[in-house]
This record gives structure tokens, C-alpha cells and sequence, in this order.
């Protein structure tokens, strides 16, 4: 029984040892990782910034829109103009 008790002892400190390096590389990870997260003022500047964007890509997209509705107002009408010209002509000339 003494053997194997001395035969366990230097295995118990070569498991203490890893064991303690992988808490130390553990530690490096969690200390490198929780300095790259954002903090509140970090994602407050973010929200101010997309909320930005967004006016500004809503008023953008209006404008066109609105260029749009009109344009094809013009179309239609030019275009249903010209057909009762055509059809006024025909029958006239009929």
C-alpha cells in the first residue's frame, strides 16, 4: 500500500500542474475576451448612429417614391392621352 500511495503522489502534482496552467490559459481567454465586448455606451452610440442611417435611408426612399408615383402618373396619362387622340382621330376620319 505504500507503494502505490507514493506511486499516486507525483501523478496528483502532474495533475495539479495542468490543471493550473489550464485555469491560467482559461483566465487569459476570459480576460481577452471581456476587454473586446461592448459596454453600455458602446452600443448607446451604435443605436444613434443606425437610428441616423435609418432617417436617413427613409427620407431617401420617399424621395424616390414619390419620383416614381409621379412619373408613372405622367405615363399613364400621356399614354392614355395619346390612345383618345388616336381613337378622336379615327373617328373623324371614319
Amino acid at each position: 500500500m505504500i507503494f502505490n500511495e507514493l506511486r499516486d503522489v507525483p501523478a496528483q502534482h502532474d495533475k495539479d500542474v495542468l490543471l493550473d496552467r489550464r485555469l491560467t490559459v482559461l483566465e487569459t481567454r476570459f480576460d481577452t475576451t471581456l476587454t473586446m465586448l461592448p459596454n453600455k455606451a458602446d452600443l448607446a452610440e451604435l443605436k444613434a448612429e443606425l437610428k441616423a442611417d435609418i432617417h436617413g435611408e427613409s427620407a431617401h426612399l420617399s424621395k424616390w417614391m414619390a419620383a416614381t408615383a409621379i412619373t408613372m402618373l405622367i405615363g399613364f396619362g400621356l399614354g392614355f392621352g395619346g390612345m383618345i387622340l388616336t381613337m378622336m382621330s379615327r373617328l373623324h376620319g371614319a
